[in-house]
C-alpha cells in the first residue's frame, strides 16, 4: 500500500470548472483506490493505492514506488468521463511529498507566514526555466525538479509573478499550493501510510 495525493489544476476558482469533491472522491474510488479524502474545495485528494496496481517508476528525483503519471492520467480520464471536464492532475506519493517538504528552501519564511510560500507542482521535471523573479518584485523562486518553491513576501494576489509566467517558464502547466495546504496534505498522507 502506498499513500498518494492527486492535485487538480484550476478547478473551483471563480465559479468556473466546478469539480465537486464528492465527484472527485467517487472517481478515485471507482479506480479501485481506498481511504479517499479530499482537503478544501480546490482539488486536493489523498488516497491509498495497492502495490502492483500501477507500474514502478524511477523519476529524476529518485526511485518512487508507483507510477505517479499513470495515476494522474487515470484520475484525469475519470473526471473527463464523469464530468465532461479536461482537468490537469499531478500526483505524488507520500515519499515524494516528504522529500519535497524537506527540500523547502524557504523554511523560515514558511514557518513565519505559510500563506506566502507556494509550491508549484509539475508533471515533469523543469529544465532551465530562465525566469528572473527579481524582475517582478521582491518574490524569490527556487526550481527543484518537478517543483518550484516561491516566496511571495507581499502576498500572492498582488504579485506580478503570476501562475501564467511560471507555467511559461516551466514549459508546462503547474498547480500551486500554499505551505499551509502542503503541510495539511502531508498529515493526511501520513495518516494513510
Amino acid at each position: 500500500m502506498t499513500a498518494v495525493t492527486a492535485l487538480l489544476r484550476g478547478v473551483n476558482v471563480g465559479g468556473r470548472r466546478k469539480v465537486p469533491m464528492a465527484d472527485l472522491r467517487a472517481v478515485i474510488e471507482h479506480l479501485g483506490h481506498r481511504a479517499v479524502a479530499t482537503h478544501l474545495n480546490s482539488g486536493n485528494a489523498v488516497f491509498v493505492v495497492d502495490e502492483g496496481t500501477v507500474v514502478n517508476e524511477v523519476t529524476a528525483e529518485g526511485a518512487d514506488s508507483l507510477d505517479s503519471a499513470a495515476i494522474a492520467t487515470a484520475v484525469s480520464a475519470g473526471l473527463r468521463e464523469r464530468l465532461a471536464l479536461d482537468v490537469d492532475v499531478v500526483a505524488r506519493t507520500a515519499a515524494r511529498w516528504d522529500a519535497m517538504v524537506a527540500a523547502n528552501p524557504f523554511e523560515d519564511e514558511a514557518r513565519a507566514d505559510p500563506g506566502h510560500v507556494l509550491v508549484v507542482f509539475y508533471a515533469d521535471p523543469v529544465r532551465s526555466p530562465g525566469l528572473d523573479a527579481s524582475r517582478y518584485g521582491a518574490e524569490r523562486i527556487v526550481w527543484d525538479g518537478a517543483h518550484a518553491y516561491v516566496h511571495y513576501p507581499d502576498g500572492i494576489g498582488r504579485s506580478r509573478l503570476t501562475p501564467d509566467l511560471l507555467d511559461r517558464a516551466a514549459g508546462q502547466p503547474g498547480t500551486g499550493r500554499n505551505w499551509r495546504t502542503v503541510l495539511a496534505l502531508q498529515e493526511l498522507l501520513r495518516a494513510r501510510a
